[in-house]
């Protein structure tokens, strides 16, 4: 009885010992794409500053109450371009620029390589996250082929003097970006801005001729997105979609549950319209953002964070791995545990 009292002994210092000294650890060490990822979040930093500047300059002040970060990039809650209802703690986390390094990964992992063409479809509700993939395309040599909406819900890209695509070529003409829209259309009903005063159309028309962008406006739906889609694949191979925020044309104008926390969708996600079941059926790659909420959720982000986050310090560049040397020790000292019970018990034979 008592040498089983001292085998419990024994094995029990063993179990603490494992527990609470060699219990395998988990070491976090840089993602394989770490170095790419800090360039992307590096140049989305940085437009996020020069859109300030040029924000400033042209006399539209900053409401610091709504863009806590003080940004310069969230916009108004109501403009003569805003189309929908829009969730102000979302439009303010998607100037992490956390989200251009989000891109970079994904990209990365699904091997995309410089000089690879991608489409895009970017509504102006979220224009971070457009200069975040824009970042992307930049610092991994990728060619955008990038189709914007100019209308806007709350607090995204809406206001008329300052658009989106204002701010895309205010970086393009000082050589801070590579990649920029090359059509746009007018967005909100319909796609053609349905719900605009017709004098704010003719504005924005006008304005947007010295872009040099294809204009696209199309009554008919069903035509309005053959002719996106047939825009798209005329400019070669496409290696992957990308669509940011609701415009018509995704979806089709139809109301998925998509469950785009991962971003990437999965091929046999049940979307059959629009421009997203046109590239899945094509078995390209599609990357959906819109639920800003659940993707911060499934990528560990801060939602709504403020101050921002430090550069590199988020999850998503870093990877978890277990000290397998601890692993060895364990299983060696189990072992070792066995054979001196299994000495004992004969020892003890032998004098019995």
């Amino acid at each position: 009885m008592k040498r089983n009292k001292l085998y419990f002994i024994i094995f029990a210092i063993i179990f603490i010992f494992i527990q609470y000294i060699i219990k395998p650890k988990f070491s976090r060490k840089e993602n394989i794409y770490y170095e790419e990822m800090i360039l992307a979040y590096k140049k989305m930093h940085n437009i996020i500053e020069v859109i300030k500047e040029e924000r400033l300059n042209a006399g539209i002040t900053i409401d610091k109450t709504i863009d806590i970060n003080n940004t310069g990039i969230v916009g108004d809650e109501w403009s003569d371009i805003t189309t929908t209802l829009g969730d102000l703690p979302a439009k303010r986390t998607t100037t992490n620029p956390d989200f251009a390094a989000i891109f970079v990964k994904i990209f990365k992992e699904l091997k995309l390589k410089k000089g690879d063409i991608v489409a895009a479809n970017l509504s102006s509700s979220f224009p971070a996250l457009n200069f975040a993939l824009i970042s992307a395309l930049d610092t991994l040599g990728l060619k955008g082929v990038i189709v914007n909406s100019v209308g806007a819900s709350m607090f995204g890209g809406n206001l008329v003097e300052f658009t989106y695509l204002d701010m895309e070529n205010a970086l393009y003409s000082k050589n801070i970006i590579k990649n920029k829209s090359i059509g746009y259309s007018l967005g909100g009903v319909g796609d053609i801005g349905k719900e605009f005063e017709k004098d704010v159309k003719l504005k924005i028309i006008e304005k947007n001729k010295k872009y040099n962008i294809k204009f696209f406006y199309e009554e008919d739906f069903n035509e309005s997105l053959n002719e996106r889609y047939d825009f798209y694949k005329s400019k070669g191979n496409i290696k992957a979609f990308i669509n940011i925020g609701g415009n018509l044309l995704a979806t089709g104008g139809k109301y998925f549950e998509i469950d785009n926390s991962h971003i990437l969708l999965d091929k046999n996600t049940d979307v059959d319209d629009g421009l997203v079941g046109k590239f899945l059926s094509d078995n390209i790659p599609v990357l959906y953002l819109l639920n800003i909420k659940n993707i911060c959720i499934y990528f560990n982000l801060s939602y709504d964070p403020y101050p921002m986050p430090k550069m590199g310090t988020s999850d998503i560049y870093y990877e978890n791995t277990k000290d397998k040397f601890s692993n060895f020790l364990i299983i060696g000292l189990f072992i070792i545990f066995i054979i001196i019970l299994k000495y004992k018990k004969n020892i003890h034979k032998k004098l019995i």
